[in-house]
């Protein structure tokens, strides 16, 4: 199972949820297979081992969220993006620094691997700061369009409880919060302090990136690639679209969750 990162989406992705002051943000993450061959019940019941049903939490640390889940057993090295156990952990966290978590988790739309970046957090003190999450990524094992795939991770679901604006910008569309919770203010104030850029309107909420494809993007029908649940802000997006594509964004349908549809093609 790879991932496809292109240098457009790693601009995007800047743009969007800004980059983080430790510069802990994603730059890489694992490319899917060049043939979509199906998985083999040997590597099936291997990636069942790994299934976990617990929901991630932005901002949480990562003591706090090894309590709940309990160690991974598997971690990714987005430098050289290669997946890595357990026993190469330190060797290689003492060369290249950042290293994501790895959890899998099945979904109504098939098994999603999900990678769990981390970053620093120097409001209690500087120097020694809280570990915590920034970035979540759910990355689907085969094609589903954008409104299943949203509706397919729990978290979306609980973020979007109250409606979600849906945005889309070239190759990614954007799903914010349609009036912020109290908690959801709090919780953006709290990470914004760690972000670089300034972003009036940041609340949590996720990016939605696309499979690479020759053809134009349709952002209701073509086939999504991952989610990632970060930071987000519909206007900075907006200004970058307008400003540097000179192109206004698609404004979608608000989407409420309301269970999972069928999958996409």
């Amino acid at each position: 199972m790879r991932v496809l990162f292109s240098r457009i989406l790693l601009l995007s992705l800047a743009i969007a949820t800004s980059t983080f002051a430790q510069g802990q943000s994603s730059n890489s993450l694992p490319h899917r297979h060049a043939s979509r061959t199906q998985t083999s019940s040997k590597e099936s019941d291997h990636l069942q081992a790994k299934v976990t049903s617990a929901k991630f939490h932005l901002w949480e640390t990562v003591e706090e969220l090894r309590d709940r889940i309990g160690e991974p057993r598997e971690y990714y090295v987005p430098a050289i993006e290669r997946l890595i156990s357990p026993a190469e952990f330190e060797r290689y966290r003492d060369v290249y620094k950042k290293i994501y978590d790895v959890f899998y988790r099945d979904t109504p739309v098939g098994l999603v691997r999900v990678l769990v970046a981390y970053g620093k957090d120097d409001s209690r003190s500087h120097l020694e700061p809280d570990i915590r999450v920034t970035h979540v990524f759910f990355i689907f094992d085969k094609n589903v369009m954008l409104r299943d795939s949203l509706a397919a991770i729990e978290e979306v679901r609980d973020l979007c409880t109250g409606g979600c604006l849906l945005n889309g910008f070239a190759a990614s569309a954007i799903a914010q919060p349609q009036s912020p919770s109290e908690a959801q203010m709090l919780l953006a104030h709290k990470m914004q302090q760690q972000w670089e850029d300034e972003m009036p309107d940041a609340t949590p909420g996720v990016q939605v990136f696309y499979r690479d494809s020759p053809y134009a993007i349709d952002f209701e029908r073509s086939p999504v690639e991952r989610i990632d649940l970060t930071l987000v802000s519909n206007a900075n997006q907006e200004k970058y679209s307008m400003v540097v594509r000179k192109q206004e964004p698609t404004m979608l349908d608000v989407w409420h969750p309301k269970g999972v549809a069928a999958t996409g093609p």
